[in-house]
């Protein structure tokens, strides 16, 4: 090659230096034309480059959630862009929780993915490495002190690993009980909610329970409980039981589940693990006394679990966590359209998830938690500012935005003495202090080896006794896979 044509391209890539590092350096600042299914950028301003060749030095912070409609961050996500110019917040909903997880680590494994993502408070023991805890090195105001006197012990306990801060919630879900007041008016003479008390909640389940001969095999069910295989958060149920219980999950180590041994649990029940499970179970058994829900119940709409017996009036209490109710009546709207029949949205109540031992008498109360807090990338570049954006979005004066739009109960104790009043709500925000949960390695396997147990015992296979016993064992294979005490891709018999 002449020395002349080496000279003229020469000058060509010193020409087209600043275009092509451009293109390097700015990411692809959206248009508002493109349709991505999914996301939203709240604001109309992101610039291009100016006609001048200048950079505007605009920020992109990505930022994923579940469930939650756009609306519950578009007001605190403008107000935290007019904060920070130049930085654009572009945000991505999710529906399908295991499709979320996958993708959200594969991405985050490649490099990619988001900076701020919501994260289940179950999957922080198997994924927190993959985290960018809060960083020590900037004039942040919150540290693992201030966490503890600002959120709730359930967001302490799942959040704070060796004192540093992995995450901040938005809110503490937690279970309580729906139910249909006209029900309860009409069946039952004593009162008109849902008992305290399991022993009560037992004997207005044989209250309300009526059987026939109809392909569901009742015309009224007292509650859905007792089953794996149509009740959607049938193993949080049996866990919240468990911890009303006082059954320890772990050795000391937790290198061993001990769920199913003997030890020493609430009021002196020596093997505390099975007597839940027993509760648990004797819903979906023919023996018991308060047998009220079996498979044929859910036959109309399988995959609706509970859901649609409840709001066609076939089942008087049903439990899951506050967004539950959205789906209540969504699923009731959508069958008046359709001429189908259905209970009216006036009747359905909360009350509290019921408890062991009266208030009276108990030391503590237990509800299960399952929540959403939010937590940054490891592969993040932008730390400092992910940081802000969680502090500002868990901040009381957002969270009360947010929980306007959503009704999720607050995970800050400044906020709850206010929100525990309403009318609807406010038992998940009276719930919040006592709301806890165990130690998760691995939540899919988890809730695979309990669902098998409940089965077994429904269908007679194992005893509870036997299946606990058997899930004990399963379990404590998945600890040790996952703490890589054992090959990581055994498949510990699930």
């Amino acid at each position: 090659m002449n020395k002349k044509i080496i000279k003229t391209l020469a000058i060509i890539l010193v020409l087209m230096a600043p275009i092509l590092l451009t293109g390097c350096l700015k990411k692809k600042c959206p248009d508002p034309t493109d349709n991505i299914p999914g996301t939203s950028t709240f604001r109309s301003d992101c610039p291009y480059e100016e006609e001048d060749g200048t950079i505007s030095g605009t920020r992109y912070l990505d930022f994923y959630f579940v469930y939650d409609d756009t609306d519950a961050f578009k007001e605190q996500i403008q107000a935290f862009q007019s904060k920070n110019p130049g930085l654009v917040i572009r945000t991505k909903k999710f529906v399908d929780l295991d499709e979320y997880e996958d993708l959200v680590i594969n991405e985050i494994a490649e490099g990619e993915g988001p900076d701020v993502f919501m994260i289940h408070n179950s999957w922080l023991t198997k994924h927190y490495k993959k985290l960018m805890p809060l960083p020590l090195d900037q004039p942040i105001v919150m540290n693992a002190d201030l966490f503890r006197q600002t959120f709730f012990q359930a967001a302490a306990d799942d959040l704070i690993i060796d004192e540093r801060i992995y995450g901040m919630p938005l809110s503490i879900d937690n279970l309580a009980i729906f139910y249909n007041e006209q029900y309860f008016k009409d069946l039952i003479a004593t009162t008109d909610e849902p008992g305290d008390l399991w022993e009560d909640i037992k004997e207005q389940v044989f209250q309300l329970t009526k059987r026939d001969n109809s392909p569901e095999r009742f015309s009224l069910a007292g509650i859905a409980l007792g089953r794996a295989d149509n009740i959607s958060s049938a193993v949080d149920i049996l866990l919240g039981m468990m911890l009303q219980y006082g059954t320890e999950f772990y050795d000391e180590k937790e290198e061993q589940a001990i769920f199913a041994n003997q030890q020493s649990g609430t009021s002196g029940i020596d093997k505390p693990g099975v007597a839940a499970f027993e509760l648990f179970t004797s819903f979906g058994l023919p023996s018991y006394k308060n047998y009220s829900w079996n498979e044929t119940i859910t036959g109309y709409v399988p995959e609706d679990m509970e859901i649609n017996p409840f709001i066609r009036g076939k089942v008087a209490m049903i439990i899951g966590y506050p967004y539950l109710y959205d789906t209540i009546v969504n699923a009731i709207q959508n069958q008046q359209k359709a001429g189908g029949e259905h209970i009216d949205v006036e009747d359905v109540g909360i009350a509290p998830f019921p408890q062991l031992i009266s208030g009276q008498e108990a030391t503590k109360r237990d509800t299960y938690a399952s929540y959403f807090p939010l937590a940054v990338a490891r592969t993040t570049d932008m730390s400092n500012t992910a940081w802000s954006f969680i502090q500002f979005l868990t901040s009381a004066d957002a969270l009360q935005t947010y929980h306007k739009i959503t009704n999720r109960p607050t995970s800050r104790k400044d906020m709850v003495t206010e929100q525990q009043t309403e009318a609807l709500f406010g038992t998940f925000a009276y719930q919040a202090s006592f709301a806890k949960s165990y130690t998760i390695y691995d939540d899919a396997s988890y809730r695979t080896v309990f669902e098998n147990a409940i089965q077994d015992v429904v269908k007679n296979i194992l005893t509870p006794e036997e299946a606990l016993e058997e899930a004990q064992g399963k379990i404590t294979c998945v600890v040790k896979r996952e703490k890589g005490l054992i090959d990581s891709g055994t498949d510990c018999d699930i």
